[in-house]
């Protein structure tokens, strides 16, 4: 268990305040929140790279020291990856890997580089400098290192940032094996609540310094009281209802004869596998509504709460 308590942090404004935050062995947990809102300077206080005002990090109840008293910043059971990977770009693939686990007898130390090579599907490229190769397997290396030594906890800062629909599945994926077979915690950050839908055991926000509580995830996707933070994990459809606001995801409707919203079809766009069909109600506002098909014929829709 590693725990967050009363974390705080001020330059010439407060960036952290009372941050209090568990993560479970093989838990993996997302943190999402707009440009600036601190996330990376969370991150830093986690990995021992920075010092809080404020607040203690523990493993197991036991209290890491400050940043600031290490000789060398960082804990050893927590591993950070950030959007640079710090790598050794004129070494080889798997000299990198290596010279993250020199403490280790050599057979050993054989045995987890080639593990490590394999789980990460970098064998091809073992021999190649770390400069030669693209982004995507920069990014796989990088991950690889830092879980070379088996820490507790991984602290990915926006890992899918720069990655096309693809290869953020393939990232998922040795996320999910890294989980299962190296029981490694992992804690993602993202500004866009997408990356961290259907990888992610939990999720919070971090909004104005503040940290939500941990919830299960579709728990936080289907909860649209606070339509900003709705909005970070995607649409979000806000009418004016019988003088009331109500917020409702695209998927929460019924398709009825008499349904209390109006609807007239605007146009429908492909999405791979669903459409989005857009409509205006009679108060002019848009409503977005997800369909196997083009919902064109739609005239009128109740709204059908997801259970979670």
């Amino acid at each position: 268990m590693i725990e967050l308590k009363g974390i705080e942090l001020s330059y010439d404004r407060p960036i952290l305040k009372s941050i209090n935050f568990k993560i479970s062995k093989a838990e993996i947990v997302g943190v999402v929140g707009k440009s600036g809102a601190g996330k990376s300077t969370l991150l830093k206080i986690i990995a021992g790279i920075s010092s809080a005002d404020e607040g203690t990090l523990t493993i197991d109840s036991k209290i890491l020291p400050k940043a600031s008293t290490l000789l060398i910043p960082g804990f050893k059971d927590i591993a950070i990856v950030n959007q640079d990977f710090k790598l050794d770009i004129y070494h080889t693939v798997e000299e990198n890997i290596r010279e993250a686990v020199l403490s280790l007898p050599i057979i050993e130390r054989d045995k987890r580089v080639r593990n490590l090579l394999r789980l990460f599907e970098l064998q091809k490229i073992a021999a190649l400098k770390a400069n030669l190769i693209s982004g995507g397997e920069q990014q796989r290396l990088a991950i690889a290192r830092a879980v070379a030594k088996r820490p507790r906890l991984l602290v990915l800062d926006e890992p899918f940032g720069h990655l096309d629909s693809v290869l953020r599945q393939k990232l998922s994926h040795y996320l999910l094996q890294i989980r299962t077979l190296e029981e490694t915690a992992i804690l993602i950050v993202s500004h866009d609540g997408q990356d961290v839908l259907g990888l992610c055991d939990s999720v919070c926000f971090l909004q104005n310094g503040k940290l939500t509580k941990k919830k299960k995830v579709e728990q936080v996707y289907y909860d649209c009281s606070n339509i900003n933070l709705a909005r970070l994990l995607g649409p979000v459809n806000s009418i004016t209802l019988n003088g009331d606001k109500i917020n409702f995801r695209p998927d929460e409707y019924e398709i009825t004869k008499d349904g209390l919203i109006d609807l007239f079809f605007q146009n429908a766009v492909f999405a791979g596998g669903f459409y989005l069909n857009y409509f205006k109600n009679s108060n002019n506002e848009t409503i977005i509504l997800y369909g196997l098909t083009k919902l064109n014929e739609i005239k009128s829709i109740g709204i059908k709460r997801a259970k979670y």
